[in-house]
């Protein structure tokens, strides 16, 4: 994240700053002057960030190479979001202050001056206006976008909103860059460039086209529900598909209704062949799929994408999956077990609730025993799962650590590892496969 939020946002404020006199920096101007400043930089900072999401959400592949693969891309759209909506809150509430700030008798009302625009339509009431409205939308779409219970399905709806939402806060910072004279100055010019490029994402956008030139056609050939529920799908992929590495994914749009939906490959790619998708019934979703996907169905694939690629120089590794974070490691096995095993020592420890779900795949032992790669598996409701302690002493001895599980077990590894066994950031990657 601080490869992009931090520059973007030091660019804006370092601007901003140049503008303005000692007194606004040093808090000594008053009131009212204050307030216009600062109201001017956090509206800067709100569309910033905005117009940063927007060319996130375009998902450019040269930015998700560059960040590590879509989920970090997606895990910067996120927080990058909530900054933006946060930041709205503060913008509107300097800018509703003075009504609240005279009520209580703290500050006394400022002489207006005469409107030269007279009573008539007036581009900047209405740029005022308008910003008004994104500001309420920006934080009822943002509230709700963050509320668990709310279905992926009107998730992704709610996202169309920010687009609009984004072509109204434009023309609101257009109309005030207008109105303040600074259309002209640096802070102006960079404000009206990311303006001009949130737009063109935005319009991309509403007509539904981005990733459409990663889409590819395919078919269903086969689906069937293994012992431990897990639906395995297995798809015929236009010729179009360009192959993929062990431990990406794709969105698969199984119905154009719901949408796109992000499941790990696990199958190891070879022209010709067919994308194997093992989908564990973890939503309402998921859950629904084993009584509607039949073989003969046509579906989109858009990808790959990710990075959890295993691409390091390391030879020695340490796979740490937990429950349907086993995923990402399956194609790898199937390449390693084709191809005469693992060149280095390659150790898998895999965690899973219950006996059903560690139970799947079937062949996951057969499997590390083609790939040579030594398999440590536990049921987290009967053994407890894996201790920092357990892994990071092979874990300090190994090239690189990959790991694929929740959020909170890869945060609290990757710190053990770190402090107790050396462990550097480079060496430890991790897969963030929550996209919301």
């Amino acid at each position: 994240m601080k490869r992009l939020f931090l520059p973007v946002s030091l660019v804006i404020v370092a601007l901003w700053a140049v503008l303005q006199p000692e007194s606004i920096l040093t808090f000594a101007a008053p009131f009212f002057s204050l307030r216009k400043a600062y109201t001017a930089l956090t509206g800067a900072l709100a569309l910033g960030w905005m117009g940063l999401c927007m060319v996130l959400a375009l998902r450019p592949s040269w930015l998700e190479q560059w960040l590590g693969g879509l989920d970090k891309l997606y895990y910067v759209h996120k927080w990058t979001g909530i900054a933006a909506v946060l930041m709205v809150v503060a913008h509107w509430l300097l800018v509703l202050s003075p009504r609240t700030l005279i009520a209580w008798g703290w500050i006394e009302a400022a002489a207006r001056q005469k409107r030269a625009h007279g009573d008539g339509f007036s581009w900047i009431g209405q740029g005022k206006e308008v910003g008004e409205w994104a500001a309420w939308g920006m934080v009822v779409l943002g509230i709700a976008s963050l509320l668990r219970f709310v279905p992926y399905n009107w998730f992704r709806k709610l996202h169309k909103g920010f687009p609009v939402i984004f072509l109204l806060g434009t023309y609101h910072s257009v109309t005030m860059l207008w109105k303040d004279q600074l259309l002209a100055t640096p802070f102006g010019i960079v404000l009206m460039a990311v303006c001009v490029a949130g737009s063109i994402v935005a319009i991309i956008s509403l007509r539904g086209t981005i990733g459409a030139s990663c889409r590819h056609g395919g078919r269903v050939t086969r689906a069937t529900l293994d012992g431990s529920g897990v639906l395995e799908l297995a798809i015929a992929p236009e010729s179009s598909w360009p192959g993929h590495t062990e431990g990406q994914f794709a969105l698969l749009t199984l119905d154009r209704g719901e949408g796109a939906h992000p499941f790990s490959i696990v199958s190891a790619w070879q022209p010709g062949a067919e994308l194997c998708f093992a989908i564990k019934p973890l939503g309402d979703y998921t859950r629904s799929l084993p009584g509607r996907v039949r073989a003969g169905d046509a579906v989109i694939i858009e990808g790959p994408y990710g990075g959890f690629d295993f691409g390091d120089i390391a030879e020695d590794q340490v796979w740490v999956a937990g429950g349907v974070g086993v995923a990402p490691f399956l194609a790898r096995l199937r390449m390693l077990a084709n191809n005469g095993g693992a060149g280095g020592r390659v150790h898998l420890f895999y965690s899973a609730h219950d006996e059903r779900d560690v139970a799947f795949p079937e062949d996951l032992e057969t499997l590390c025993r083609r790939a040579g790669v030594q398999l440590h598996k536990r049921v987290t409701a009967q053994e407890g799962r894996f201790s920092e302690a357990e892994i990071g002493q092979l874990a300090g001895k190994a090239g690189s650590v990959w790991f694929c599980g929740p959020t909170r077990w890869g945060k609290t590894l990757q710190t053990v590892l770190h402090r107790d066994f050396g462990l550097t950031a480079g060496r430890f990657h991790r897969e963030l496969f929550e996209f919301r």
